[in-house]
């Protein structure tokens, strides 16, 4: 009974799928007729005007006094040279207003017009029928060519420019979607960090040492938490700018004045205790400065990545001491940050441009080519410029318009 049951079964669906198909198939074959008679009665009832003989009669009339002109044209004598400039000439013309008029409507306007006169001419006889006819081909064919050019590279640039909207609206949401995560997790672990700083604070457990850092100091418990809860409030601040720095949504209150000495003291060299090169920083008279925080201290911290990754790997080794510096210093107008470090040296042919580009790095570099992306983010926040001043040592220059 079963077995009769699934055969059963089998049958209907069969039945029912061979009806939708048959029904299916009858809709489509019904439309194709309908089209079909339509296309077959519009081509009987034109076979019953005279529109057919007319426009049969324009073309012959047209071939025929193109076959004229022709024979005309190979009767008379014009010197090579003279057909040879006339049809550069007209070429020029028409390639010069399909490239220095913007706006196609205008230059296939204007082509159109030039060629209507070479024909109006040839046809009062002011000159050979057939010259004009081949010049006003030339130019209608230079024409035709340019708009067909305008339309693909219109296309083309409005599906990179919607690819270009898509992935930056998909970048932002990923990093929304980080940040919404990421930012509470952050604020968790900063909290009892925080929380316990605060209970010890008079604890002489504050003064034990924990490490001794690559300069031989001792790093006692209150800096590595101080290390710990500037690292953690950075990572907050860089999730939550990030999305407004890289999409330029920033405005003049996300600039504040801040004091470098104090900034460079408390939340970027103590990061760098441990590295085996040391980072020097001098200021010249240069004390409160009006600059976006969060990006500023990026560009720096990734300056400095990129000297511990590239500049000073494991075993690199030479006379005298490692280290990184900047040289921090004012004019009238202009902000200047002079950066050196005496590591491996950059290839003679690196660029600046190498150096800013977005997701570009060297075959064996274990970064991922966003540093300098960072730094090239920063300076146009600023409005600002870099140079590469020298390969080795390496000296890079970036100079910031003062903001009031």
């Amino acid at each position: 009974m079963k077995g009769r049951t699934g055969i059963y079964r089998l049958q209907s669906w069969l039945g029912e799928a061979g009806q939708a198909l048959s029904q299916t198939s009858g809709r489509l074959f019904l439309t194709n007729f309908l089209s079909g008679a339509l296309v077959a009665g519009s081509v009987y009832l034109l076979g019953q005007t005279v529109l057919p003989d007319l426009l049969l009669g324009w073309g012959i009339k047209v071939l025929l006094l193109c076959r004229y002109a022709l024979a005309e044209y190979r009767t008379l004598q014009f010197p090579a040279g003279l057909i040879i400039a006339v049809y550069l000439l007209a070429s020029a013309f028409a390639a010069a207003s399909c490239t220095y008029i913007r706006s196609a409507a205008a230059m296939a306007g204007l082509n159109s017009l030039l060629a209507g006169l070479l024909l109006y001419s040839g046809w009062r006889g002011h000159l050979p029928f057939i010259l004009t006819l081949g010049l006003a081909l030339v130019i209608v064919l230079i024409t035709l060519a340019a708009l067909l050019d305008n339309l693909l590279r219109g296309r083309s640039l409005r599906r990179a420019s919607r690819q270009a909207v898509d992935k930056q609206q998909s970048e932002a949401a990923i990093l929304r979607h980080i940040t919404h995560s990421v930012c509470p997790t952050v604020q968790t672990a900063l909290s009892p960090v925080l929380a316990v700083t605060e209970l010890v604070r008079q604890d002489p457990l504050l003064d034990r040492i924990v490490a001794r850092r690559r300069d031989g100091s001792d790093e006692r418990v209150s800096d590595a938490l101080a290390t710990a809860i500037t690292s953690l409030e950075q990572i907050r601040d860089i999730l939550v700018s990030t999305e407004d720095i890289f999409n330029n949504r920033l405005d003049e209150q996300d600039f504040s004045e801040i004091d470098l000495r104090e900034l460079f003291n408390r939340e970027i060299l103590p990061l760098y205790s441990h590295c085996r090169f040391t980072v020097r920083v001098s200021f010249g008279d240069v004390r409160s400065v009006r600059l976006h925080r969060s990006s500023f201290i990026h560009a720096i911290r990734n300056l400095l990545r990129n000297a511990e990754l590239h500049a000073f790997p494991d075993g690199f080794e030479q006379q005298g001491p490692l280290f990184a510096s900047f040289a921090i210093s004012r004019t009238a107008r202009q902000l200047v940050i002079a950066y050196e470090n005496n590591g491996v040296p950059l290839p003679p042919d690196f660029t600046a441009r190498d150096f800013l580009a977005f997701g570009r790095k060297g075959k064996n570099s274990p970064g991922k080519g966003l540093g300098g992306a960072w730094v090239d983010k920063f300076l146009e926040l600023h409005n600002g410029s870099f140079t590469i001043e020298g390969t080795n040592p390496v000296r890079f220059r970036m100079v910031l318009p003062i903001r009031r």
